[in-house]
């Protein structure tokens, strides 16, 4: 049965993926706005609920659990990054644009710093929690007036959906996306288990990256379909939110202490700077991506 579960899962997440994908793009040619900016907000955020519903569910267990929450945000900001990231360059070059990148490396580097501050500050109360939302709303709001409108002159017109049908489908392939992530990291959960894998190694590795699976799925979609401008910004935008959004909702419902992951916070530190000197650089080679995926064993044998 937990093998049922698990392909069941992996079908899943690539129908959401896939569904997610393509119709976040013809939304953006429907609005006529870029499709970074839908990668960014829609497919960003979306794709990190299911961090998001892991913290709020480490928080309230019993008894509380704050390092799997915040070891959670942390470990899949690293695989996004060089995992995914790399994943996705290798199947196809990752071109991203200088103006974009400044806005949105800024916003990155803004949250890593203050996720460094509250580790620092050791609490996460509601007043932090407020201001890390309102901080991305901002963020989703610079994006909204800065980013130029997109021109599309080869719409196809027969057969196409209204705006509102297309950001149904692609909330539905967010949907899909999460559930099937829940059931492949349940699945590979009791897997490991039978195997005799402890539960301490499961949490380092499976729920950091089950959690970064609708990200895997989405970004390495939008690789295959030449999407470059979604695959990069579906990560930027996860992984703002992952920080701004989610620590900051956790603040809000929930205070709790942060537990000191130093060593792991400054493996994401390293890795967000490899990111915005290939964004500085505009483009995110084939043998980038190999260098990030050969980064990403090491990490994960650094785990271990």
């Amino acid at each position: 049965m937990v093998y049922f579960m698990f392909c069941l899962g992996l079908a899943l997440l690539v129908c959401g993926g896939e569904m997610l994908v393509r119709n976040g793009v013809k939304l953006a040619n429907k609005l006529h706005i870029s499709p970074l900016l839908v990668g960014i907000v829609l497919m960003g955020c979306g794709t990190s609920l299911p961090e998001l519903s892991t913290a709020l569910s480490s928080l309230y267990s019993t008894p509380p659990i704050p390092g799997l929450a915040f070891g959670n945000i942390i470990g899949s900001n690293i695989s996004n990054i060089l995992l995914i990231l790399g994943l996705s360059a290798i199947i196809s070059p990752i071109h991203i644009g200088h103006d974009g990148f400044r806005r949105d490396g800024l916003f990155l580097i803004m949250s890593v710093i203050l996720f460094g501050l509250v580790m620092m500050f050791g609490y996460m109360d509601p007043v932090i929690g407020a201001f890390f939302v309102l901080m991305i709303l901002g963020y989703f709001w610079i994006c909204h007036t800065k980013e130029p409108e997109y021109s599309h002159t080869h719409i196809n017109k027969k057969n196409e959906h209204s705006a509102l049908v297309l950001a149904g489908l692609a909330i539905g392939g967010i949907a899909i996306t999460v559930y099937g992530a829940d059931l492949l990291v349940s699945a590979a959960s009791g897997i490991a288990r039978a195997f005799g894998v402890s539960e301490s190694v499961i949490g380092l590795t499976l729920v950091a990256i089950g959690t970064s699976l609708p990200e895997l799925t989405v970004s390495t979609v939008a690789a295959i379909h030449k999407h470059s401008s979604v695959a990069y910004g579906n990560i930027i935008g996860s992984n703002i939110a992952n920080i701004l959004l989610i620590v900051g909702m956790m603040g809000i419902i929930h205070p709790t202490y942060v537990p000191q992951m130093w060593n792991t916070f400054w493996i994401m530190v390293a890795a967000t700077a490899a990111l915005l000197v290939c964004g500085w650089r505009g483009r995110i080679h084939r043998l980038v991506g190999v260098a990030f995926l050969c980064a990403y064993a090491m990490y994960i044998a650094y785990l271990f």
